[in-house]
């Protein structure tokens, strides 16, 4: 079997590098470019995310850290994409935190169809809260957490991600190749470097894992202020 090149970190660091680059597109610099090529980032995340909460030994803790990286982000968040303080849009963080408490809940049953049940009513919820991506984006954390020990998982998970990107998830249409195309179908290419995943850590680090948790707050807050001062 070929060895996979990816551990977890590298894949967090590309996760975050094409979050601020479409962060950067989103607020610095006009055009679709760096949009589409953000569009890998989410996945990415949601998958890290359904494999911390299957290895977590500590639930509770996991989901604090969430927590507390949700609540440092929301300022930020509205001041950076929407220019202030906003009650009608949540950040990310708020769909990933959702979308651990929908698998942890999940975890706990057997019965498939309480499992899916399970995963639309936190879906609701992150419709109800209008969190970034909304409960299409708690779908994609499900996707990815029940379909992990699926023999044929990567075919699931395409047919899954191209169902999301192109019908659930809430996109713009952008100019691609002489026509348009919805812009979360970009999305799909994430699965590469998903499946090139090692499933290995290289550091065990507690600064290394909060440093990945505050990176989302501290890049916003530089992109606004770099935003109001240019």
């Amino acid at each position: 079997m070929t060895k996979r090149p990816i551990p977890q970190e590298g894949l967090k660091l590309f996760a975050c590098a094409i979050m601020l680059l479409d962060h950067i597109g989103a607020v610095l610099v006009p055009g679709y470019t760096l949009r589409i090529i953000g569009r890998l980032a989410f996945p990415i995340f949601c998958f890290l995310l359904a494999e911390g909460v299957h290895y977590t030994k500590n639930p509770g803790k996991y989901l604090l850290r969430l927590g507390i990286g949700a609540i440092l982000s929301e300022l930020p968040f509205d001041l950076a994409l929407f220019g202030g303080w906003t009650w009608w849009n949540q950040s990310v963080m708020v769909t990933l935190l959702l979308g651990a408490m929908a698998l942890m809940v999940m975890n706990r049953v057997q019965n498939r169809v309480v499992k899916a049940l399970i995963l639309l009513a936190f879906a609701f919820l992150a419709e109800l809260f209008q969190t970034d991506y909304a409960g299409g984006g708690v779908l994609m954390v499900g996707l990815f957490g029940l379909t992990r020990d699926l023999h044929h998982r990567k075919l699931v998970q395409l047919l899954g991600m191209y169902l999301l990107c192109r019908w659930i998830i809430p996109a713009a249409y952008v100019p691609f190749l002489g026509s348009l195309v919805v812009i979360e179908m970009f999305a799909i290419l994430a699965l590469i470097p998903i499946w090139l995943y090692s499933g290995k850590k290289v550091t065990s680090s507690k600064w290394v894992q909060w440093a990945f948790y505050l990176f989302y707050p501290v890049h916003l807050w530089i992109i606004y202020l770099i935003a109001i001062v240019r």
